[in-house]
């Protein structure tokens, strides 16, 4: 038992186990469909025949009412139906009842089938009673019907026995149920006294396999785990005793056996990084690494190749940045001297940009006052325009008001006119009239003298207003050009004034850029003096510089380098074991 292995005894526990609870599962299974059986006999048997019996009961309720309603409100036909379907209710929950005692063979059930064969004789008897009460009924001899139904008559005898034979039912279905519910107890008493027996044994069984399982893999998992346990915390010096064929055995010897190789290993590590820290490169390893432990020694040989390179490099550059120093040293106080010369040139170059910079604002501010000046010249001339353009509308309304004066004289014309002829009129009838018409004749010619001076004024101011109106005319056509010529010279102005507003922005601008160029040429001087010092600080890091490679030529040369001609054959991709499984 010792030597096998590992999953056959597992599995040979296991099945032995399983075996023991399929066993009792299949008890209790067969225990439950056995109960199934008896649940399902209880329903269709004793359950069955108490419902039905409860049924018939209700029905024949039903009959002995709607016969005494049908006699007692004389509605014969209305009831029978009801009470011929309650008939053949009351035959079909017996047929039920009857075959649900089939089979059977006790003392209940033989009392139960006679109680049946009664019954079903009884409500024989009582349907014929019933016909003959519903032949009085059909004749409405209500007497002689209510009569045959009366208590102590034959038809209250056969009714009565159908209730008493469907309660004695009853009784016998419930008895049958009681003796029903105690086999179940019975039953399911037994099952689960055999079920609890049954898994004991399984759990005894399990307990002991589970014991022997244990104590056989404990103690070699217990020297295992102390030597990783020692593997883990550095130590390879372990001690694995258990010996067998199964897979703890091969466990223990691959492990001894993994222990001493990676031992063997760490110890030629060890003796190479030590040579390799003491500054010798020149060093191979001697173990065998296998496995991933390749990787290991192609990084040892990769470490110590490429140390022995990178040394020898730098030894080289050491002696180039040695000589390249000294040429930055002369370099540096060139750029230096160079520096000095265009801070120079600058200061000078700064100063005149600073000259510009003041005639061009002094440029602007002559061409903002001659804005300012075209401005103010504009808005003058633009009043002058809208005072003309006012003068104008007065000619305008003078020539109107001339009209109408002229209209004015010709009414008063007209009024001479009518009045020289009304005068000449009154002459003529004064000079009928005789003497007593003479005075009236001096009256009208007086009259008529008058009317032809006022005609004559009218004659005159009428060619006055003429005069007038045409000397308006051509005032209002000299304003009219005059108007013209003072808004060209306003638009002329306008021109003008943005002209000399545009010179004074972009004299503005160029005040502006003038002042970059100058923050530009300050900024320009503050570099050259500072690459001036940067040179000179150059110069002395330079010298620093000579020296400190000297020094690190003389560190290189206490390491012992490879020969350069000498070939390590290992795989430079193969040396990080995480990068390629990544």
């Amino acid at each position: 038992m010792k030597n096998l292995k590992i999953g056959k005894k597992l599995s040979l526990s296991f099945i032995a186990v399983l075996l023991v609870t399929v066993a009792a599962n299949l008890y209790s299974i067969s225990n439950l469909k056995k109960a199934a059986n008896l649940n399902d006999d209880l329903f269709k048997g004793p359950y069955m025949v108490t419902t039905e019996s409860m049924g018939i009961r209700r029905d024949l309720v039903s009959i002995g009412r709607n016969i005494g309603n049908s006699i007692l409100r004389e509605q014969p036909v209305e009831y029978r139906k009801t009470i011929l379907e309650d008939f053949e209710s009351v035959n079909k929950r017996i047929d039920l009842i009857e075959k649900s005692f089939s089979g059977e063979e006790n003392e209940l059930v033989k009392n139960s089938q006679t109680s049946i064969s009664n019954l079903r004789s009884s409500i024989d008897n009582l349907k014929n009673e019933y016909e003959q009460v519903y032949a009085f009924l059909e004749k409405k001899d209500y007497k002689h019907a209510e009569e045959m139904t009366a208590q102590n008559t034959k038809y209250w005898d056969i009714y009565s026995s159908c209730i008493d034979q469907s309660i004695k039912l009853y009784e016998n279905a419930e008895k049958l149920g009681t003796q029903f519910n105690q086999s179940v107890k019975e039953t399911s008493s037994t099952s689960r006294s055999i079920s609890i027996a049954l898994n004991i044994i399984s759990v005894i069984i399990g307990v002991v396999i589970c014991v022997y399982i244990t104590r056989s893999l404990k103690k070699p998992i217990e020297e295992l785990e102390v030597a990783a346990n020692k593997m883990a915390s550095g130590d390879f010096d372990i001690d694995v005793n258990y010996e067998s064929e199964d897979e703890l055995g091969t466990l223990s010897r691959s492990m001894v056996k993994m222990s001493n190789e990676i031992k063997d290993i760490i110890e030629d590590t060890v003796r190479v990084l030590g040579e390799v820290a003491s500054g010798n490169f020149n060093i191979e390893t001697n173990a065998e690494y296998i496995g991933v432990f390749k990787y290991i020694e192609n990084s040892i040989n990769k470490i110590t190749t490429d140390l022995s390179e990178t040394m020898e490099q730098i030894n080289i550059a050491s002696e180039e940045v040695g000589a390249a120093s000294d040429q930055v040293a002369s370099g540096s106080q060139m750029l230096s001297q160079g520096a000095t010369e265009q801070a120079s040139a600058i200061e000078e170059l700064s100063s005149t940009i600073s000259e510009i910079s003041e005639k061009i604002k002094g440029t602007s501010e002559n061409a903002k006052q001659a804005n300012s000046l075209s401005l103010n010249a504009a808005k003058q001339v633009q009043e002058g325009n809208n005072q003309m353009k006012e003068m104008v509308k007065a000619m305008e309304d003078i020539t109107f008001t001339s009209t109408e004066i002229g209209r004015i004289i010709k009414t008063i014309d007209d009024i001479a006119f009518q009045t020289n002829i009304l005068a000449l009129n009154a002459a003529v009838e004064a000079a009928r009239a005789g003497e007593a018409g003479k005075g009236f004749a001096v009256v009208a010619d007086e009259v008529r003298n008058l009317a032809a001076k006022s005609a004559e004024a009218a004659k005159n101011t009428a060619t006055l207003i003429e005069n007038s109106i045409e000397a308006v005319e051509n005032g209002t056509k000299i304003v009219d050009n005059t108007a013209d010529s003072l808004q060209k010279i306003i638009n002329t102005a306008n021109r003008t004034a943005k002209l000399v507003n545009d010179i004074a922005k972009a004299s503005e601008e160029e005040a502006t850029s003038i002042s970059q160029v100058t923050l530009g040429v300050e900024q320009i001087s503050e570099v050259v003096q500072t690459n001036s010092a940067t040179s000179e600080e150059s110069a002395a890091a330079s010298e620093e510089l000579s020296g400190q490679a000297q020094m690190l030529k003389s560190l290189i040369d206490k390491f012992v380098l490879r020969d350069s001609n000498k070939n390590i054959d290992f795989n430079k991709n193969e040396v990080n074991y995480f990068a390629t499984n990544d």
